[in-house]
């Protein structure tokens, strides 16, 4: 059974907790509805055509589960046609997912922000995306944490991809959070990783560290004085003379990153090395860097981020330097005469950054190409 119903042909949900179904401009909706399906029922009309689904459990576990209405004992009550259904409303929740869930209210709350668990965000007259717990941050930013200590799908409509997906391409940035181990190796989302620990643990205002999932990256010239060999392997004696980012695994406390993911200053990146993809939390500066460096990403219409100026599925090879016009003095960006230690902001957009022109002065790659094309236009 369940306390909310979906009616799919009035296309309104029915709260059976309420005298009113949550329609008071509707009197003696209740009625009219209970007569409608038992004259239904006494029809040998199939359930699943009666329009009436479980608007709750089933619905945000991505199931189609049709249902009927009865009176028993002086209750109103909507049942599932079919047992299995009715058992998803059983399994509860564990202590753990709730005490991540307060944990992630009381940190974004304490910070100044704000938050609240199982919350909708509508994408049409009956269609939402339900978020685990919503943190409303800074700048219009939206992370919604997903703690998943159960098996996760892998693929289909329901999977961790597919669910990332939908949340990304409606401005929800995801956040997976988990316990075990096998997904710290899943590249389907940006996961982050804790310890198993027990509810009581989770919910104590002390330290709790994400062990995985987060990364700084070192950025290093690929020339002879280099260490590290060319991820490309070109170039004299296989330098290209290029900027190369490496990713370094670092922990954070969790309790920061929930902070810091709504100021916007940790940040989920798309890492590429030759074939292979990796997803992971980076410091916002830092990924604005690896982007002057490797190319911003596009987003393609599914809402999935495409690298720039890649047309095929082959693994990178160094980016030439872009030249605006022969008749310009050309920025090397990727000159370290060009990184400034500290961010301030760009001369061109306000925003931080740690690229400088030639005289010292911090703008935006892009800002300033833009104000070029201006100029000469």
């Amino acid at each position: 059974m369940a306390n909310t119903v979906l009616h799919t042909k009035l296309g309104i949900e029915l709260n059976l907790e309420r005298e009113d179904l949550g329609h008071p401009g509707m009197p003696g909706l209740w009625e009219r509805l209970y007569e409608r399906d038992r004259m239904l029922g006494s029809m040998r009309v199939p359930v699943s055509e009666r329009g009436m689904q479980c608007a709750g459990v089933c619905l945000k576990a991505g199931v189609v589960a049709w249902m009927y209405l009865r009176e028993q004992g002086g209750r109103r009550q909507a049942v599932h046609e079919r047992a299995e259904d009715e058992a998803r409303h059983t399994a509860p929740v564990s202590d753990e997912h709730k005490a991540y869930q307060e944990r992630i209210i009381r940190t974004a709350e304490g910070a100044g922000f704000r938050a609240g668990r199982e919350v909708r965000t509508p994408l049409g007259p009956r269609r939402w995306i339900q978020t685990d717990t919503l943190v409303e941050g800074d700048n219009g930013l939206r992370i919604g944490w997903e703690v998943q200590l159960s098996t996760a799908a892998a693929k289909g409509p329901r999977s961790v991809r597919a669910r990332a997906g939908r949340a990304s391409s409606h401005g929800i940035t995801p956040a997976w959070h988990t316990d075990r181990e096998d997904y710290a190796s899943r590249n389907d989302t940006q996961w982050t990783r804790s310890n198993r620990l027990p509810a009581r643990v989770i919910a104590k205002s002390g330290g709790l560290r994400v062990v995985s999932g987060f990364r700084v990256l070192e950025f290093w010239r690929c020339d002879v004085t280099a260490d590290l060999p060319c991820p490309d392997n070109i170039g004299y004696w296989g330098r290209c003379g290029e900027i190369h980012a490496v990713p370094k695994p670092r922990d954070v406390m969790f309790d920061d990153l929930v902070r810091r993911t709504a100021a916007g200053l940790i940040v989920p990146l798309e890492y590429r090395s030759g074939s292979r993809t990796q997803r992971f939390w980076v410091p916002a500066d830092e990924r604005e860097r690896y982007y002057e460096v490797a190319g911003a990403p596009e987003l393609d219409p599914k809402g999935e981020e495409q690298r720039a100026g890649r047309g095929s599925g082959n693994g990178p090879t160094c980016r030439p330097r872009i030249t605006i016009s022969s008749s310009r003095h050309v920025l090397d960006w990727r000159d370290q005469s060009h990184w400034a230690a500290q961010p301030k902001p760009c001369r061109y957009c306000r925003k931080p950054t740690n690229l400088v022109d030639d005289h010292g002065i911090h703008m935006h790659k892009v800002c300033h190409e833009s104000a070029l094309e201006a100029a000469a236009a």
